[in-house]
């Protein structure tokens, strides 16, 4: 998984694998420099009646709730300590991602 480097294309693929299988849908999506590429847009363009992007607020990462997940991640496998290797600290992430149950507080993702 984190050999694979996210991209226009890779993103691409995800968007045409999600109007597949599910059709019409709506992503809430941060600004991210795959999210707003040519390729991307011209893609959303063609398919703004199945696929709706909600955009995160600029300059509001704490109306984002993966930003908790990776503050959560941050603090559990760095914890200040350094990694005997860039392949250990990896695995240790990768692990945490895949079993780690996110505390999350969705109410103060709602707004009026």
């Amino acid at each position: 998984m984190s050999s694979k480097k996210m991209n226009a294309k890779s993103f691409l693929s995800v968007l045409y694998k999600f109007r597949k299988r599910f059709g019409k849908i709506i992503l809430i999506i941060d600004r991210a420099p795959w999210h707003r590429a040519k390729k991307v847009k011209k893609y959303l363009d063609k398919y703004r009646r199945e696929i709706k992007i909600i955009w995160f607020p600029r300059g509001c990462p704490e109306m984002n709730p993966v930003e908790e997940c990776w503050r959560q991640a941050k603090i559990e496998v760095n914890g200040g300590r350094v990694h005997e290797s860039f392949e250990t600290m990896e695995k240790e992430l990768m692990r945490f991602l895949k079993y780690k149950k996110f505390k999350q507080d969705m109410v103060k993702y709602l707004r009026p």
